[in-house]
């Protein structure tokens, strides 16, 4: 593709990448403030220090319990899976690129064709500083759309309570984190991306926490765990390959104002069965939870089973009803939403 050298073509280039980029720590309002951003640092982490050098060794932080180990293979490999197929390997190239925009200068290699290792770790490592970096940032002070506002400050905070426990989470949702209200409020006009992103982001915590099914002790039965392990792994694993397909997809709509080869990846004309091939997923593992898993594994994790809604005056009842089944009421939102008013999403009581 022959570069363009319009003058107006660079200066809009340039526009962007300083809103991309902007985050100015004294220009902040109360309610757009990230004064609770300190979350972005999760437990897990430790002691653990992003290494100086490329050349430098890493280990993969070790995770709370089993389910969050499992949660972050699930998650490399489905990734892994949407790099490496034919049809998504060019959507996952420019979806690098932009992510990669966001790595610090002193980590970031130069040039528009950047891309993440190879490696799961070497990955993960990159991913994280980037999840941080976009955690930390004010993104809903602008002139945007007060709805792109209020799904930014909802997705950041929800993303915020899963990073706290999930090492995946860098995986899962970086593509989220570097997402602008300016940018995405073009987006999410688009019918079949706001229907897709109301869908996908009001269920973060429940995509971390489906980690839990792989795990026997979240079973009613050891007899059934044996006899479905395998064929639920496979079904989360297109769950998540479609829910990354989705947030890829979303990430360079988002960008192809101004990129070129963003709007080119976008599969415009398939978003709608996308989205609807999310939601029969989430139906079947719905009712997989229903047939097979503990009533109190259950609970816990079909309660995340809910869309985010951007009325207010829609709010229906309690996302968890009295009698432990999941309401169908989504998650109420609007463009002064609090982050106090989030619930605490913490993995549930699985052990093994």
């Amino acid at each position: 593709m022959t570069k363009s050298h319009d003058p107006q073509s660079g200066r809009i280039k340039k526009l962007v990448s300083r809103l991309l980029h902007h985050s100015n720590p004294h220009d902040t309002s109360p309610d757009d403030s990230d004064a609770d951003s300190g979350i972005a640092t999760p437990k897990w982490l430790g002691s653990y220090k992003v290494p100086a050098s490329a050349n430098s060794s890493f280990s993969a932080p070790k995770p709370y319990g089993r389910d969050t180990g499992i949660s972050l293979e699930l998650w490399n490999s489905a990734y892994n899976s949407l790099r490496d197929g034919l049809s998504t390997a060019g959507l996952v190239t420019v979806y690098e690129s932009i992510l990669c925009q966001e790595l610090p200068h002193g980590q970031s290699i130069g040039g528009i064709n950047q891309s993440l290792p190879r490696s799961d770790d070497d990955r993960l490592r990159t991913l994280i500083t980037i999840t941080e970096a976009g955690l930390k940032k004010c993104r809903t002070k602008s002139q945007a759309d007060d709805q792109a506002k209020a799904l930014i400050r909802a997705s950041r905070k929800i993303i915020k309570s899963v990073w706290a426990d999930y090492p995946s989470t860098a995986v899962a949702w970086s593509g989220i984190c570097i997402l602008t209200p300016l940018l995405l409020g073009a987006t999410i006009a688009i019918e079949d991306m706001k229907r897709g992103a109301l869908h996908v982001l009001g269920r973060i915590p429940w995509y971390m926490h489906l980690s839990e099914l792989i795990m026997a002790s979240a079973w009613k039965s050891d007899a059934d765990f044996l006899e479905q392990r395998d064929r639920t792994r496979e079904r989360l694993l297109k769950l998540y390959r479609k829910v990354l397909e989705f947030e890829m997809n979303c990430v360079c709509a988002a960008a192809s104002s101004w990129n070129n080869a963003a709007k080119n990846v976008v599969g415009w004309h398939k978003l709608g069965a996308m989205v609807r091939e999310i939601e029969e997923l989430d139906v079947e593992i719905g009712n997989l939870i229903v047939t097979y898993i503990d009533r109190r594994v259950a609970e816990t994790i079909r309660r995340y089973n809910e869309d985010l809604k951007l009325d207010a005056k829609d709010e229906g009842p309690c996302p968890f009803a009295a009698d432990g089944s999941s309401s169908s009421a989504p998650f109420p939102l609007d463009a002064s939403h609090s982050a106090d008013g989030m619930p605490g999403m913490k993995p549930s009581t699985v052990r093994v």
